[in-house]
């Protein structure tokens, strides 16, 4: 059977052409692609996505061509002169009426009928609209057909299935899981529309990987599905559950340790430990070894676009094979590698570099132009970890550039061990680095979540990451650094040497010893028993936690618990999902409740846009607006206290009556019920009920302080934004001055931190000496946290 693809200015026109044709014969016809529109969803015709769909509809019985007009046809024509001449002799560009001729086409094809008979009944199609209006001498002489064309139906409308959720992912849907949803969609018979219903970006389509990443969905932000299409259904359980496997991102995975590590890691040092130690927390000392990110394409010489077309086809398989030799061997964080292939791959990349090549670009300057484009697209997201995507793009800029050169794909390693200098880091060189040669990297641009960072580390290789500075050293310095202090020495004497060593020593035995007593109560020196939890986002959270030694939970974030919700949870689904949290803790667990959010909203409680949401209604302020969604909230948490111990605590506290109102409704439904008493307390995170944390003496059970936000109001800083992060320290004097003054305030009443200065080792003396009585921290962290408190 014959394939067919109709080229358009309008994707809109092609697609309902496409969608009417379907309807006259809905199974067994022959298959369709469009080209139509251009990449940035403006009106016209593109070449390169003409040859591409010409290539996919590929078959032995030859591909007809339909078309609109003008320009459509000259692209038509274009996009032949780049396909191989085997695909090319086959292929038939129709001179019938796109609507008509495609309706015709449809049907004759899916009798089997040649392409010669397909086209010609095609062209014939509006005789009888001619032989009506009186025009029938234009028309073509009739042919015999096999079967009659019937009368085609208007299509009925197609309904398209709605779908939510709410983004759990740390860092958002970047590269990696927007590359799990195209790997996840492409094989249903559905269109799918993405959507930032929180920024009111997009839709976007849900086969484009670039197009996904720039809809910038970040933690918090709902994600729009819209589904159309035979598959429609079937799409959206596919996509559900990959939402409920975060986008096949490991939410709570485990930094890689490295095997061995040296008490110094420099050239010449022989003692290995038996180490487990992360390794972004080792100092070492070595040589530069300056390396290149960005080939030279000196020397290239261009043929013509056929020849350029090819090459380009040539390096990108390269290019791939090379991806899935690292996939195979196992090195890396998962899902890194498979990523780059997908944008590898993606169709909107691959049509920049084609349409350059048909406008008469050489492949390298084609892959230089717009793979350098697209990267600083990237380049200008507001979220910091979407921007060092822009580092993926220009790694895969650097491979193809480097496989159209001829050249092999990594640089060959220094004959000596060295610490390699780098404008930037990529996953795929960080994958294939030789730890041998390779005691560390620093790097003059990117952050500390870039791809290749994150890979660097899991192989147990330090890095320095976005040290400009450093772009002065010359080939050959001896430098040393230390990753955690970020710190760097160049020409280091022999005490600063010796002085690391013992750095590395000493925490190489800190880690050893907080996990062999993680379990055993945290106990200052004094004899002050100190209460460390973990802050639970999930049941994995706190699966971890427990492990790691936690007593607890001193915040279960339930707002995140329930983040796919697009109706409230009932009481008793609640109240089954914390009771298994706190049997996996084995100890008790402090519920916050719902606090939604600008960047942590709750899809059945909708609120209008406003201009400054972190000073608008948020925690405790949204819940008086929806009183009976948190009545349910506070009834599964009454119920949840008769199966395991349970403290209840209020977000976003500013006044006393605020928690005299909660309070109000728990004893109403404690009444209800018949529910044990629960204690109540709340946060502290809004500087006036810091400064005024005397007046809730007589209301609350005890107190926590988030510092996260707290800092924020504080300091007038968001820590998400590079130009006043420097601002935004949780351990400044004023968040100092105002934990200290909020235990001052509260003698007798226990007062917990659960921010992020509470996963600071280097504050928990301090904490303590305040007078804070409990530790809530990251799961991965609480045996360090207690160590911290034995030594205090």
């Amino acid at each position: 059977m014959i394939g067919i693809v109709v080229v358009s200015h309008s994707r809109a026109l092609a697609d309902a052409a496409v969608a009417l044709a379907h309807q006259v014969v809905p199974n067994g016809g022959p298959q369709i692609a469009v080209a139509a529109g251009l990449s940035d969803g403006t009106f016209g015709t593109d070449a390169a996505a003409i040859s591409l769909a010409i290539a996919k509809m590929d078959t032995p019985d030859g591909v007809l061509v339909l078309l609109d007009l003008g320009s459509a046809l000259l692209s038509s024509e274009l996009a032949i002169e780049f396909l191989d001449d085997a695909v090319a002799e086959h292929v038939r560009i129709s001179g019938a009426p796109l609507v008509e001729g495609l309706l015709a086409a449809v049907v004759l094809a899916s009798t089997g009928a040649s392409l010669e008979e397909v086209d010609a009944e095609a062209r014939r199609s509006l005789t009888d609209k001619q032989a009506h209006l009186g025009h029938e001498d234009d028309a073509p002489a009739p042919i015999t057909v096999p079967k009659q064309v019937p009368e085609p139906q208007a299509p009925a409308p197609e309904r398209a299935i709605i779908w939510r959720t709410t983004v759990r992912n740390p860092h958002g849907l970047h590269v990696r899981p927007a590359a799990a949803i195209v790997t996840e969609m492409r094989d249903f018979d559905a269109q799918v529309l993405l959507s930032n219903a929180t920024t009111g970006r997009g839709p976007e389509p849900a086969d484009r990987l670039s197009r996904i990443t720039a809809l910038q969905l970040g933690q918090g932000h709902i994600l729009e599905a819209r589904f159309t299409g035979p598959d429609a259904a079937a799409a959206r359980d596919a996509l559900a559950d990959l939402a409920a496997r975060h986008f096949g991102e490991d939410l709570d995975a485990r930094p890689v340790r490295p095997a061995h590590i040296s008490p110094v890691v420099d050239a010449g040092s022989a003692d290995q430990l038996n180490g487990s130690i992360a390794a972004d927390r080792l100092t070492v000392v070595g040589r530069i070894a300056r390396r290149t990110t960005r080939p030279s394409t000196e020397g290239y010489r261009p043929g013509p676009p056929k020849a350029e077309l090819a090459r380009f086809t040539a390096a990108v398989a390269q290019v791939k094979d090379f991806f899935d030799a690292l996939v195979d061997s196992g090195v890396g964080i998962p899902g890194i590698i498979e990523a780059q292939t997908v944008m590898l791959t993606d169709r909107e990349l691959q049509h920049g570099v084609v349409s350059r090549i048909t406008q008469g670009f050489s492949a390298v300057d084609a892959v230089d132009e717009h793979l350098t484009g697209l990267a600083r697209s990237f380049d200008g997201f507001a979220d910091a970890y979407l921007r060092e995507r822009g580092q993926d793009m220009r790694s895969l800029r650097r491979m193809l550039l480097l496989a159209l050169m001829g050249r092999p794909l990594l640089d060959s390693a220094p004959s000596e061990p060295r610490i390699w200098l780098m404008d930037e880091l990529d996953a795929a060189t960080a994958s294939r680095v030789d730890p041998r040669v390779c005691l560390g990297i620093i790097t003059v641009s990117g952050g500390s979540s870039g791809h290749g960072v994150l890979t660097a580390r899991a192989r147990g290789i330090p890095v320095l990451a976005g040290y400009p500075s450093a772009e002065s050293l010359g080939d050959g310095v001896l430098v040393a650094f230390d990753p955690v202090t970020r710190q760097l020495w160049v020409d280091p004497d022999d005490d600063v040497v010796a002085g690391l060593g013992g750095i590395n020593e000493e925490r190489f035995q800190e880690s050893e010893q907080a996990h062999a007593r993680a379990q055993e109560p945290a106990v200052t020196t004094t004899g002050i028993r100190i209460r460390v939890g973990a802050n639970v986002s999930s049941l994995a959270d706190a699966e971890r936690g427990a492990e790691e030694g936690a007593e607890g939970s001193g915040i279960v974030r339930s707002e995140i618990l329930f983040s796919a919700a697009t109706t409230a949870p009932t009481a008793d689904e609640q109240a089954e999902v914390y009771t298994r949290i706190g049997q996996a803790l084995n100890g008790p667990i402090t519920l916050r409740t719902w606090d939604p959010a600008d960047d942590k909203p709750l899809p059945f409680l909708p609120h209008d846009p406003v201009t400054n949401p972190a000073l608008g209604e948020r925690g405790i302020r949204v819940m008086r607006r929806a009183p009976e969604v948190f009545r349910e909230q506070l009834r599964a948490i009454l119920l949840t206290a008769s199966r395991t111990p349970v403290r209840l605590m209020l977000p976003m506290v500013t006044t006393v009556d605020e928690v005299v109102w909660a309070r109000g409704l728990v004893d109403e439904l404690r009444a209800e019920i018949d529910a044990p008493h629960v204690p109540i307390g709340m946060m502290v995170e809004v500087p006036g009920a810091a400064i005024r944390a005397a007046d809730f003496a007589g209301v609350v059970d005890f107190v926590s302080i988030g510092t996260n936000d707290l800092t924020q109001y504080t300091q007038a800083a968001d820590r998400g934004n590079p130009a006043v992060c420097d601002l935004a320290r949780q351990d400044s004097p004023a968040i100092l001055d105002l934990v200290a003054w909020t235990c001052k305030a509260l003698p007798g009443i226990p007062v917990a931190v659960c921010g992020d200065l509470a996963s600071d080792p280097t504050a928990t003396a301090r904490l303590i000496g305040f007078g804070v009585s409990e530790l809530s921290v990251r799961p991965p962290i609480v045996a360090e946290i207690k160590q911290a408190v034995r030594v205090s």
